[in-house]
């Protein structure tokens, strides 16, 4: 009887302990976007959704971007960020660092970018946080894809228990259409690391490098742009054959017909009381000649002619 009683009262104070609310049994869960700690470059893609995940030494989030291609995948940029993460949900252990090797590297390729023919780049390239390697080729379609990744670490001269121990690790898939490796590669220039573990134990970029001394002095720095080539353009004269004018012909001129001529055309009739029997009138010569004969009058008893 009194060990019943024991345990019951074992259970009781362990239930009075217990935590209010129950937790979510998940390893991984949604964030706001506002959340995200990196950015894709501005102006290029959207963020669709923040997939978050808890460890006990790291928080892991895969940012998925806005896709419109025909390759089977989803575009997405990744962080892992290692430091002393607040487990508020049930966290997924230790997560464990991983360097970056060429097999591994090919493997994630092969993961992320199913059926994608990529070689990566022998090209050292370099944006505002350090190194980075990627690698592109066509994916389905007229596809251009792109996988990129980087890791953000201190200089091991820097590192210690107290100082630069943090860590990032970044990866960035994409594919799109029509793309070419210029264009997709800028994407690795533009992206923005906008969160992490605060304090100098967990810093994962360093000692910040010293100001260059030719800022604020020296010689001027002048921005280096490409001008527009100008091509010369020669001018060939062409010589054109003489034109050689003739003489203006000359036409016969016609001649208008003068008050006379109108007035010999004329036909005259004579008065019927007489004058000549017959006029002609020529509006020419020889055969167009008009011939008009005269009337003929009769004299009657009373002595007054009548003309016909």
């Amino acid at each position: 009887m009194g060990s019943l009683l024991a345990t019951v009262a074992i259970g009781l104070l362990g239930g009075c302990a217990a935590r209010p609310g129950a937790g979510v049994a998940t390893l991984s869960s949604t964030v706001p976007t506002a959340s995200a700690l990196v950015l894709p470059a501005p102006g290029t893609l959207s963020i669709v959704s923040v997939i978050q995940r808890q460890y006990t030494n790291a928080i892991e989030q895969q940012i998925a971007l806005s896709t419109s291609a025909s390759t089977s995948g989803q575009n997405f940029i990744s962080i892992q960020a290692f430091g002393p993460a607040e487990t508020v949900a049930m966290p997924a252990g230790g997560l464990a660092f991983k360097p970056v090797r060429h097999s591994a590297i090919q493997a994630e390729i092969r993961a992320y970018v199913p059926g994608g023919r990529l070689t990566i780049s022998s090209n050292f390239v370099r944006n505002t946080y350090g190194p980075f390697g990627y690698a592109y080729g066509p994916g389905a379609g007229d596809d251009g894809c792109l996988y990129g990744w980087q890791q953000i670490r201190s200089d091991e001269a820097d590192r210690n228990l107290l100082n630069s121990f943090g860590m990032l690790q970044i990866r960035l898939r994409v594919c799109q259409a029509g793309a070419s490796e210029k264009e997709l590669v800028e994407l690795m220039y533009g992206y923005t690391v906008t969160g992490g573990f605060s304090g100098a134990t967990w810093n994962p970029h360093g000692t910040p490098a010293a100001v260059d001394a030719e800022v604020g002095g020296g010689k001027p720095l002048r921005v280096a742009i490409d001008e527009p080539r100008r091509t010369a353009v020669s001018v060939e004269t062409i010589e054109k054959a003489p034109v050689s004018r003739r003489a203006a012909e000359t036409r016969p001129v016609v001649a208008r017909r003068t008050e006379q001529v109108v007035a010999k055309d004329m036909v005259v009739v004579p008065s019927p009381t007489g004058g000549a029997n017959t006029t002609t009138t020529t509006a020419g010569a020889g055969e167009d000649a008009i011939v008009v004969p005269s009337p003929v009058c009769v004299t009657g008893a009373s002595g007054s002619a009548t003309c016909n």
